[in-house]
């Protein structure tokens, strides 16, 4: 019977595997140089468990660890995939690889992984992917590295009664996907909103929606923006570190002062940007000024979900086009809700860079 290939890369070939890969993926397996990170080698029995596992998830997700097999020697360098993950009591989907020690150090695994990624964001539409990894695995660390993953979480697993220390490392989608407006938007802000209040305790601070997300009847991209205004800027120190306790990575303000960046936070199970800004910046008020003129003139909310719509077709790959054809609408929007030239030009600039340093321009698809 042909085995089923799911994945097919510049050299590689990832294949569902079966009971009949056991001696394959047993010199994996039972290496203690391969299986090092996990400080255990697998027994007959145990490989055999693995391989029904793996056709067990084949069945019920569509994916798991494939058999990665070079295309020009035939030779299976390893496993490679994509799994159901958790952190911190969260669904999340995981990329994986576990290579033979004669294969490592070649570039397989971040090939491999690259094609999973793709698989991931194009055909399952995920909107991110995480790696778990032990802080002394350097190899993996450098394959997610090199694929732009960056660090969001640390959690401790329990593995066979042994507590294990795992860095989470994610990488959000790199396509552009506009959607209708979803009601389940106002009441993901207002989780978030919740999180960021147990969070910061009694420091003091406003949260606002902002973005298309906060416009009912705007399409969007499905993330929640949310503007954290800092009452006492000197209390921005204790904010970052409660933040980052709670699952927020702090990530510097990326160009823009008075408005700190942080990563998505994998507590949560939705896609969203925060920021910790200043009263008074041009960057927030940018932010406000737009979502309540959108607010309350639904003619220019529906011109404006229209242009993002046909944008987002046009630019499906880089969300720096996306986002620097919508600012002279932008500009538009902003002069009819009363602001003067000279803010406006500041306005730009400020848009300008938010679109090349805080949504990830220039973006790339990931490539094998």
């Amino acid at each position: 019977m042909k085995k089923r290939i799911i994945i097919e890369t510049k050299r590689l070939i990832l294949r569902q595997m079966e009971l009949a890969d056991f001696s394959e993926i047993a010199k994996m397996m039972q290496d203690t140089r391969v299986m090092y990170a996990w400080e255990y080698i697998f027994s007959d029995e145990q490989v055999r468990e693995w391989i029904n596992r793996m056709c067990h998830y084949y069945e019920k997700y569509g994916y798991a660890y494939w058999i990665a097999q070079d295309k020009k020697s035939g030779d299976v360098v390893g496993q490679i995939g994509l799994l159901p993950g958790e952190v911190h009591g969260v669904p999340q989907l995981e990329v994986g690889y576990i290579l033979k020690y004669d294969y490592r150090g070649q570039g397989y695994a971040s090939e491999g992984a690259a094609g999973c990624l793709n698989y991931a964001f194009r055909q399952l539409e995920k909107m991110s992917v995480i790696a778990e990894i032990r802080p002394e695995n350097r190899a993996s660390l450098a394959v997610v590295e090199k694929l732009g993953f960056s660090l969001r979480d640390k959690m401790v697993k329990i593995v066979r009664g042994k507590e294990m220390l795992h860095l989470v490392y994610a990488l959000d989608t790199p396509l552009v996907k506009v959607v209708p407006s979803r009601s389940e938007w106002a009441t993901q802000f207002t989780r978030l909103k919740q999180q960021v209040e147990k969070a910061l305790g009694d420091i003091r601070f406003k949260i606002e929606h902002v973005g298309s997300t906060s416009v009912s009847g705007l399409a969007a991209k499905p993330i929640i923006d949310a503007d954290i205004i800092l009452l006492d800027w000197e209390q921005f120190p204790e904010t970052v570190k409660r933040l980052e306790q709670n699952g927020w990575h702090y990530r510097g303000n990326l160009g823009i002062p008075g408005r700190e960046a942080f990563a998505a936070s994998m507590r949560l199970d939705f896609a969203h940007h925060l920021y910790v800004c200043r009263e008074g910046i041009t960057a927030l008020d940018n932010h406000l000024k737009l979502r309540d003129y959108l607010r309350s003139h639904p003619d220019a909310a529906w011109r404006y979900s229209e242009l993002k719509i046909r944008l987002a077709a046009l630019y499906p790959e880089s969300v720096l086009h996306y986002c620097a054809a919508k600012s002279d609408m932008i500009a538009e929007l902003l002069g009819d809700a009363g602001i003067d030239p000279d803010e406006l030009k500041k306005i730009k600039e400020v848009n300008s860079q938010e679109y090349q340093e805080v949504f990830g321009a220039p973006v790339h698809v990931i490539h094998e």
